[in-house]
């Protein structure tokens, strides 16, 4: 597989990190010691995979920044256009 993008999707019983590899919606469970210092959910990373294993991870700050950015566009495009609840306050 070579080098690709994946994000870290979710820690699960804080011991397990789920990682989505974005071109071949792979997913990966690694012990949470293998992340970078810095890792949380959402945090995008450059990752060397050879044989189904991880060998490496990189913390990709610009694609990190810019899925986050995307993100916090489309909220503000949906609170924008929201006209509210339908729903009456009693």
């Amino acid at each position: 597989m070579g080098q690709v993008q994946g994000v870290l999707d979710e820690i699960v019983d804080g011991q397990t990190a789920v990682i989505l590899i974005e071109t071949t919606k792979q997913t990966f469970h690694l012990p949470i010691s293998q992340l970078p210092e810095g890792s949380q959910e959402g945090i995008w990373y450059d990752i060397s995979v050879e044989s189904d294993q991880v060998l490496k991870l990189t913390i990709n700050k610009e694609k990190t920044k810019e899925q986050e950015e995307a993100i916090s566009n489309r909220l503000n495009r949906l609170r924008k256009n929201s006209k509210g609840s339908k729903f009456k306050k009693n």
